[in-house]
């Protein structure tokens, strides 16, 4: 075989150099022919929009084919890919996403406050949206039928990064068997006094008449302290306080707070709660009262209903009420502050693209949309009584849970959280109009949208040993002097001083205009 010479080899080194920069061309020029494609058929409305989300699942998995989500893809003229992530691992799926910087088209984000989305916002992961909004002239749904405070709580340095996910004030309620109540020949409470008085009753008076000790008190919904914050407002813990150099201090060590703990180291002293309650998960504590086996439980209102009819199944004359508690200081009555998370949109995306789902969020955030998703489509999912009720389906049953809520801001109502659908007219007009004045008494807790970077630093070197302490208040193994006297100590420290003055900054921003 002939041996190629030097300038034979550079010859042909040339021509293949020729060669493989002319593919890479072509292969850059396509590429940028298939963006532009996409951007294209991003722009033509006339074609589906495909949106890639993370979004959190409190049910079993949906199926997107189904006759409602069809519809709703149909009338929204979308196509959506949404990886559903189980609520109780929904944070950490969260933080996963952010790290590997593999960001979906949307993500629901649930705290704005959050420190790794504050980083994730710092390194422009996430476009600010505020820009597109402006003074929401385009955007007439935003403004009318978002909640009162949705826009003021998504801030973050004054910019919006997210679209606020709306909800109800009115959604917590203290619910207790009023059957219960009834057999033993006891009031219903009014006051946090006399709740206690009343759940001690029913745990030593065998009020399901078993034969059995076997009744439990009161059951929180959310475990650790197992403290709920609906009781903590009847002590004033929701209320601002300040410390002698003007911050704002934090619900954890608000005097109120520590007045709470006292109250249920007195209801654990008189046999009321679970003896294992702060370790309970939400699964055990909601399987003891729909299962009829505790007396007091803090949920959703809406789910009062659901409760009473599963333990209708082995106690036929069962019936749930939510109370109406005053406190020492104040109405027992937590409210939410309207906003649960945001929508965030990554910043990888084009902005034709992003106008395009702001569009979609829009168009869906009216009064019209939410009975869609509320109710579904008549004949299908609901049928019409002679009453003029809508009277949901086998088919409406299954179709529309909480997920068909996930992928949109849903317009703001007051009543979404107290009304079960599945509950006969009369019942949810009852309920509506026995909690429809917690609007106006209930307090929010404002440390659900202040901001103080110190606290969110600092705090976590002191959690578990707060959370240790106050449980160790509550069950007798640290006295009432010896945890106020520990709260005291955290509230004097240097750096929780620096955090409250940030809290307090942060309060009269949000709350300046």
């Amino acid at each position: 075989m002939e041996k190629l010479s030097v300038k034979k080899w550079l010859s042909l080194f040339m021509v293949f150099a020729l060669l493989i920069t002319g593919a890479l061309a072509g292969c850059s020029n396509d590429s940028k022919t298939n963006t532009e494609s996409k951007d294209n058929d991003v722009a033509d409305s006339s074609k589906p929009l495909e949106i890639k989300m993370v979004l959190p699942l409190f049910e079993e998995v949906p199926d997107m084919k189904n006759q409602f989500w069809t519809e709703f893809q149909k009338r929204t003229n979308t196509k959506l890919d949404i990886e559903w992530v189980p609520s109780g691992d929904f944070d950490t799926k969260f933080d996963l996403v952010l790290s590997s910087g593999a960001l979906p088209d949307v993500i629901w984000a649930p705290d704005i406050n959050s420190p790794n989305l504050l980083k994730a916002i710092e390194n422009g992961a996430f476009w600010e949206v505020g820009k597109f909004l402006g003074d929401f002239s385009d955007y007439p749904n935003f403004e009318k039928y978002s909640s009162p405070n949705a826009w003021r709580f998504s801030k973050v340095d004054d910019k919006i990064y997210g679209i606020p996910r709306n909800r109800p004030s009115v959604d917590q309620g203290i619910k207790i068997r009023k059957d219960w109540l009834d057999n033993l020949g006891l009031p219903v409470p009014t006051t946090l006094e006399e709740y206690a008085d009343a759940l001690e009753a029913m745990v030593k008076q065998d009020p399901d008449g078993n034969g059995k000790n076997d009744t439990i008190g009161h059951v929180h919904s959310y475990g650790g302290t197992g403290i709920h914050s609906a009781i903590a407002a009847g002590f004033g813990a929701l209320d601002p306080a300040y410390d002698d150099e003007g911050g704002m201090i934090h619900y954890n060590l608000h005097p109120g707070f520590v007045d709470t703990v006292k109250y249920f180291r007195d209801l654990y002293s008189r046999g009321i709660l679970p003896k294992e309650f702060s370790t309970m998960s939400t699964t055990q504590t909601q399987e003891l009262f729909e299962s009829g086996k505790a007396a007091s439980y803090i949920r959703n209102i809406w789910r009062a209903w659901m409760f009473q009819d599963s333990i209708k199944k082995s106690e036929p004359n069962a019936e749930v009420i939510v109370l109406d508690l005053k406190g020492p200081k104040g109405p027992a009555v937590q409210l939410e502050p309207g906003v649960y998370g945001s929508l965030m949109l990554s910043s990888k995306l084009s902005e034709e693209k992003v106008k395009r789902i702001l569009d979609y969020f829009e168009q869906t955030n009216t009064p019209e949309f939410f009975d869609f998703i509320f109710y579904g489509q008549e004949g299908v999912h609901y049928n019409l009584d002679d009453k003029g009720n809508k009277v949901t389906t086998d088919v409406g049953k299954v179709e529309i849970g909480t997920s068909v809520q996930q992928p949109l801001p849903l317009a703001y109502t007051t009543w979404m959280k107290s009304v079960d659908k599945n509950a006969p007219k009369e019942y949810n007009d009852r309920i509506l109009k026995e909690t429809a004045h917690f609007e106006e008494i209930g307090k929010v807790n404002p440390f659900s949208y202040l901001k103080s970077d110190t606290w969110t630093s600092v705090w976590p070197r002191y959690q578990n040993e707060w959370q240790s302490n106050v449980v160790k208040t509550i069950v007798g193994e640290m006295s009432a002097d010896q945890f106020e006297k520990y709260i005291d100590s955290l509230k004097n420290k240097s750096e929780f001083k620096k955090a409250f003055k940030e809290f307090d900054k942060s309060y009269k921003a949000i709350w300046k205009k």
